[in-house]
């Protein structure tokens, strides 16, 4: 497929119409010449007309699919998305690319010991026993420079407000073990297992004759609760919030306050550069900037999380005079974070269980190498669907260009602003023709955990190596951040691009033979580029600098919109008793909404241009708006609606098509819901874009 940049508008669109038709009169019986209207609608079979719309437009478009499947079955877009990752598996372990191949022999190779690959572990990383704070700081940077971050983390960061990369000393922490072991104090018991298991393990490795020695066992589980105690510590700075004291900066984790950011430069990252054995033995703001600041470009962390880590009694410094529980622990971190690759822990379990844990762990560790090696069948899954994709983009793109151009609740100046904004959005689509440079390489005689170990490096280097200005990088920051293989379609406002993946240009989820279809995954497409003016991709200008263009009135307005639309679903459950979470959700309910706005708009003007009116537009209406509910067909369980709940920042299925649903005029008109309980009157009705 060809990689699609569109960052100009198509001159001379079309004007189309607003998505709402505010009209109760419409003709109902079909002028002469006119298409027949259809005795049925093509999701029939899906339906359950015993359900109210007013009370259930979800159940009563796709009931009769429920009463035939049981919870957890897929739905529409998880079918088709299982059969495309199912296509790139398949892709990657028939390809002929010779980094493919060395991967698929070390995934299907019998499992080497714990114990051996543990030893792989130690003897590539070297870590030496600290005797003293500089040497320490010395072994961390070692594991930094190899792309591992216990203790302290030295990553690329970018800023928002100037878009300059720096190279930035942070927390360490591998996130997701911490989170994940740490929720709940039942499973500490099972975390402790796993550190004591590691650790029991390094030593039979590293000094067997400590394991025989009179007290190990006690000895042991007071290391244990020393690495506990190091991780909570971490997990408990990490969640502690940022500056919050400009309302603007809520909730955006990369966002700083550092004055060399104001100045974009690029850097060459420093080696084997450590201030090591210069540096005093005591724990410092003057120590850690000696060890870690060994070049003008890096800087430290000044959030008030970071400043609480270094700084507070009994934190980072105070661990870090603990020597033994220090090495323990980086020694711990450096076999925990390429744990996922020892085959030995998955006995019991199936090659082909085995072998997909293996590649969510590949991903986990470097998109950018996946991709590579998927291009080829991504690239054909996406291909067809490209030049539709992007002609659709450009389509929403006038669409909304008109709605902004005729809003009244927005001053001149802001319309402005947004206008500018949008014309200045750029579509990326599909898979490139060539990704970004970046190779990797592999010994051959690599096991499958050295080369993990080789991959954090590499991917580590070339992270660095493509700093710079982000407007001069744009392109290789999505190659390396993002998962081309998933479902799935996203806006990064720091950068204003919008980013459509392979699968969701697919045959089965954008065919080029049902328009119906191809709408409904329109609402898709510019629920991503409305993302541009939700709650907050509206701080961001066209450039994706962090900078409040709006006006103090049209700003009001639009927080008392958002007000509006986060009280709309808070009339709503997330599950059976729990009431769903409108303010968390908001910025995806307002993506929903404008997504739909647009998309409905464009294939109701398609359709008035095609000559239908009165019963047959009517019906050709119908259809988009039970399609869009199929759209979001899936059936959760309880317990993952739970889950959701807590860690998904999206509404359930269900609340995405009915509280959508309800701020369309023509939707109440289409399906005659003059009441029930998602009944909303005109006034309530949110409008924004």
């Amino acid at each position: 497929m060809k990689w699609v940049l569109a960052a100009t508008l198509i001159s001379g669109a079309s004007v189309f119409t607003s998505c709402v038709d505010n009209s109760i009169d419409n003709p109902v019986v079909p002028e002469p010449g006119e298409p027949a209207v259809p005795d049925h609608f093509i999701n029939e079979a899906l339906m359950d007309k015993t359900v109210k719309p007013g009370d259930d437009f979800y159940m009563y478009a796709l009931g009769t699919w429920f009463k035939s499947h049981k919870e957890g079955d897929p739905g529409y877009m998880e079918s088709y998305g299982a059969i495309n990752s199912n296509e790139v598996e398949k892709g990657l372990f028939a390809s002929d690319n010779p980094l493919a191949r060395h991967l698929v022999r070390n995934i299907e190779a019998p499992a080497p010991s714990f114990n051996e690959d543990v030893k792989a572990v130690l003897d590539y990383l070297d870590i030496q026993k600290p005797t003293g704070i500089g040497m320490l700081l010395t072994e961390i940077g070692k594991l930094q420079d190899k792309g591992l971050n216990p203790i302290f983390s030295k990553k690329v960061d970018l800023h928002m407000q100037s878009h300059s990369c720096q190279e930035i000393v942070s927390r360490g922490f591998q996130t997701q073990l911490v989170e994940y072991f740490l929720e709940s104090k039942k499973i500490d018991v099972l975390k402790s297992s796993y550190i004591k298991y590691i650790l029991t393990t390094i030593d039979n490795v590293a000094d067997p004759e400590r394991t025989k020695a009179a007290g190990y066992e006690a000895e042991l589980e007071e290391r244990v609760s020393a690495i506990l105690a190091e991780e909570q510590l971490i997990y408990a700075t990490a969640h502690d919030g940022g500056d919050t004291s400009d309302s603007d900066r809520q909730g955006m984790w990369n966002v700083r306050d550092i004055p060399e950011y104001t100045e974009a430069r690029s850097f060459a990252r420093g080696r084997a550069t450590r201030a090591g054995g210069g540096v005093e033995d005591e724990v410092t703001r003057e120590t850690l900037e000696e060890a870690f600041h060994p070049m003008a470009g890096a800087i430290f962390d000044e959030s008030p999380a970071f400043k609480k880590y270094v700084e507070q009694k009994g934190g980072i410094t105070t661990v870090l005079k603990t020597m033994d529980n220090c090495y323990d622990y980086l020694r711990y971190y450096a076999v925990m974070s390429v744990f996922g690759y020892m085959k030995a822990n998955y006995a019991g379990k199936s090659e082909e269980a085995v072998k997909n844990d293996i590649l969510a762990e590949l991903k986990k560790t470097s998109l950018f190498l996946m991709n590579k090696l998927n291009a080829d069948v991504l690239r054909k899954m996406g291909q067809a669907g490209a030049d539709r994709c992007l002609t659709m983009l450009e389509k929403l793109r006038t669409v909304f260009r008109q709605r902004i151009e005729t809003l009244d609740w927005l001053s001149d100046a802001t319309r402005q602003e947004a206008l500018k904004k949008l014309e200045a959005m750029q579509f990326f689509v599909g898979m490139p023709d060539n990704l970004s440079e970046g190779e990797f390489t592999l010994d051959e005689g690599n096991t499958l955990v050295e080369d993990a170990l080789s991959i954090i490096a590499q991917n580590e280097a070339i992270r660095h190596n493509m700093c710079g200005k982000v407007e001069q990088h744009v392109r290789a920051i999505i190659d390396y951040e993002s998962d081309y293989s998933v479902r799935n379609a996203s806006y990064a406002p720091d950068m204003n691009c919008l980013i459509i993946l392979p699968q969701f240009i697919s045959e089965g989820l954008f065919p080029a033979d049902d328009e119906y279809t191809q709408y409904v995954a329109a609402t898709v497409f510019a629920h991503e580029m409305t993302h541009g003016f939700d709650d907050n991709g509206a701080k961001y200008d066209e450039r994706g600098y962090l900078r409040n263009w709006w006006s103090s009135e049209s700003k009001a307005k639009f927080e008392a919109k958002q007000q509006e639309m986060i009280a709309l679903y808070n009339r709503m459950e997330a599950y059976p008793g729990q009431p769903a979470d409108g303010k968390k959700t908001l910025g995806e309910n307002m993506a929903d909404y404008g997504g739909m706005t647009l998309a409905y708009s464009l294939f109701k003007q398609k359709k008035m241009d095609e000559g239908l009116q009165g019963a047959a537009l009517d019906y050709a209406c119908q259809e988009f708006f039970l399609h869009y509910a199929k759209l979001w067909l899936e059936y959760p369980t309880l317990a993952k609606k739970k889950v959701l709940y807590l860690t998904d920042v999206h509404s359930i299925p269900q609340n995405r098509v009915n509280v959508i649903v309800t701020l369309f005029d023509d939707w109440y008109r289409l399906f005659n819901v003059t009441d029930g309980k998602l009944y909303l009157a005109p006034e309530k009705r949110v409008q924004i874009w």
